[in-house]
């Protein structure tokens, strides 16, 4: 069976290539805001859109202490206000994984994604950021769901927690409520650009073998409280090979699926065991990564989703852009999480087609490339 969206791939509506950058460790992609067009990171691991400002305060990540603007490594900042105006006693108050943070004021302005616009989305102007950034992209594109927003009431950060936590519509719902796109988001990732798509609406213009489909699940917070947070997917298993190694996981717990991040995240063990399938094996640089040679040979790695093998692309399990000059060692594309944060990266999501059903059906499906 074969699945195919037709038309030409630099036309369909709700299509729009997709850019690898910084070493080809994350991915980027035009944004329209009020006239002005950036660069931004869809980013399905978080909900929060924003973009720094003009004039924002750079915080030192280990110090604390305000450093100059370059320091954070931000491409073009906004110029100007909210278009759409000013949300009054709300802010952003966000931390990532990687230990970066991000506060600022929230506003409404219409967004647009792949020629669709969004109208009047909430987000953030960012004015003090703790940053490492890749000197091209303004800001994140957050398509996480509602349960993930990071909004409070209150101007003032140092005061956020629990208690003032305001959930708001992120841009998967409000692209649906407001019945611009159908509530469905989807990836062809590829380090290649000419074969690298994000489709608002709909599925990027690529053959596809047969897909499969996997719930997303629910999560539950200390308080009890359950909701949708993360795009969460139970794995029925993995499988690796290689000349010298032949093992396989079960039992394993729920994954996150976030194009945000660059690398799979999986339990220790599982991680040390596929490293040391490679040829030669890969060694541990720190407690999430590893590193491999160059031209190692990968093992194949199979993760079963719903029932169905979907097979990690050979070239994403090596990063080969990020080898320091004169160094035969590159990022390998599998690493250790942390529980609860188990991910399926971009080495992941490459050379594959994701699709987020964000409608009543909250589901995510995944097929192979046959293009």
């Amino acid at each position: 069976m074969m699945d195919e969206l037709d038309g030409d791939p630099n036309e369909p509506e709700g299509v729009d290539k997709l850019r690898a950058e910084l070493h080809q460790v994350e991915y980027i992609m035009e944004v329209g805001i009020a006239g002005e067009k950036l660069y931004m990171i869809p980013d399905t691991g978080s909900s929060d859109t924003w973009i720094v400002s003009e004039g924002f305060k750079c915080l030192d990540p280990y110090y604390g202490q305000e450093v100059t603007q370059e320091e954070c490594s931000f491409g073009p900042l906004f110029k100007g206000d909210f278009p759409d105006g000013r949300i009054d006693n709300q802010n952003l108050n966000i931390s990532y994984l990687s230990g970066e943070y991000l506060n600022g004021p929230m506003g409404l302005a219409n967004i647009t994604v792949a020629g669709v616009t969004v109208p009047k989305q909430q987000f953030s102007l960012v004015n003090l950021a703790s940053w490492q950034g890749d000197t091209v992209s303004s800001g994140i594109l957050g398509l996480g769901l509602r349960g993930l927003t990071a909004a409070f009431t209150g101007n003032d950060p140092r005061n956020d927690s629990s208690e003032n936590l305001v959930n708001y519509s992120p841009i998967v719902e409000t692209m649906s409520a407001s019945k611009v796109a159908d509530p469905i988001l989807s990836f062809a990732m590829s380090r290649n650009e000419n074969r690298s798509f994000i489709a608002f609406g709909g599925v990027p213009p690529v053959k596809t073998g047969e897909y499969t489909t996997v719930p997303i699940q629910k999560g539950t917070l200390v308080s009890g409280r359950q909701d949708y947070f993360y795009y969460d997917i139970a794995v029925d298993s993995m499988s690796w090979n290689s000349s010298t190694i032949s093992q396989t996981a079960t039992n394993l717990p729920n994954h996150l699926v976030d194009s945000g991040t660059t690398i799979n995240l999986f339990p220790r063990n599982v991680a040390a065991a596929i490293n040391a399938a490679y040829v030669p094996a890969g060694q541990q640089e720190d407690s999430m990564v590893w590193s491999v040679e160059c031209n190692a040979v990968p093992p194949t790695l199979d993760i079963v989703i719903g029932g169905k093998a979907i097979r990690t692309h050979p070239s994403s399990m090596i990063l080969p852009e990020t080898h320091a000059e004169g160094s035969n060692r590159c990022l390998s594309g599998i690493g250790a999480g942390q529980p609860g944060s188990y991910i399926l990266g971009d080495t992941f999501m490459q050379e594959i087609v994701a699709v987020f059903d964000v409608s009543d059906k909250k589901e995510l499906k995944f097929a192979q490339r046959l293009d």
